[in-house]
């Protein structure tokens, strides 16, 4: 395997980073500037004012990049019908905030690092979309496979924090961390019945920090159980949290 952006051999024991049908090597995915939109290190980076660095592909493949401003509801309705399926009632008029990278990591965490800096918190230290008293923040130019993934996660989280009147799911209680995990895992599964590989790839190691909850309870689990069970197992234990971690359920 060559490098896509050093040209040099990659070990055959070397860990490497796959995207677009190109590799690209341990050293320099570390080094590398990568794409605000896929978190690919391309080899011909642009800038987007307030957004970062955008590479080569997802300039290529501008039909499949959402921008502030478009109606999203296309893209919603079949994540509706999924979340039913979980007995997830996703609000059917969503109401969407378009924001920089660096405003919806604010909304997530207090993580102290430099504004000046390219961060590679798109996924470590965010989610690109979250809910958040009522509200849908999400990235200004998104990818649609991006977009598709996160949002199942944030609509189930809306869900839930309606339910028990929260504004979201942040929290470090035994309740949020099992609703959060439930809603990644959630989204999770979107992207492997959509065969989004990489997202799925990426779902399983971020957000770091605890974002996700006990995400891999729920991927261990649906190794054996049907959505019916664990949709059963999951609302009995949530009711349970609720009453001993929420003050009113």
């Amino acid at each position: 395997m060559i490098c896509y952006q050093c040209g040099q051999r990659i070990p055959d024991e070397e860990p490497h980073y796959n995207g677009y049908e190109k590799t690209v090597c341990k050293p320099c995915f570390s080094d590398a500037t990568r794409c605000f939109v896929c978190r690919f290190p391309g080899k011909q980076m642009q800038t987007v004012e307030g957004l970062g660095p955008e590479c080569e592909f997802c300039r290529r493949e501008q039909a499949d990049i959402l921008r502030e401003g478009m109606d999203l509801t296309a893209q919603l309705a079949p994540l509706q019908a999924f979340l039913q399926r979980f007995e997830v009632q996703a609000p059917p008029m969503p109401q969407f905030v378009w924001a920089d990278r660096l405003e919806l990591r604010t909304l997530q965490t207090d993580a102290d690092l430099p504004p000046e800096d390219f961060i590679d918190d798109f996924l470590r230290y965010c989610y690109p979309v979250w809910y958040l008293d009522g509200q849908f923040h999400l990235l200004k130019r998104i990818a649609r496979p991006t977009f598709i993934v996160h949002a199942t996660v944030q609509l189930a989280v809306a869900h839930y924090a309606r339910r028990f009147k929260l504004p979201n799911l942040a929290g470090n209680s035994p309740f949020h961390t099992l609703a959060r995990g439930w809603c990644h895992w959630l989204g999770y599964t979107v992207a492997g019945l959509l065969q989004f590989e990489q997202l799925q790839r990426e779902l399983r190691r971020w957000p770091e920090l605890g974002a996700q909850g006990e995400f891999q309870r729920w991927e261990a689990m649906a190794r054996h159980r049907k959505p019916p069970q664990m949709v059963a197992f999951f609302k009995a234990n949530l009711g349970a949290l609720a009453k001993k971690h929420l003050q009113s359920p």
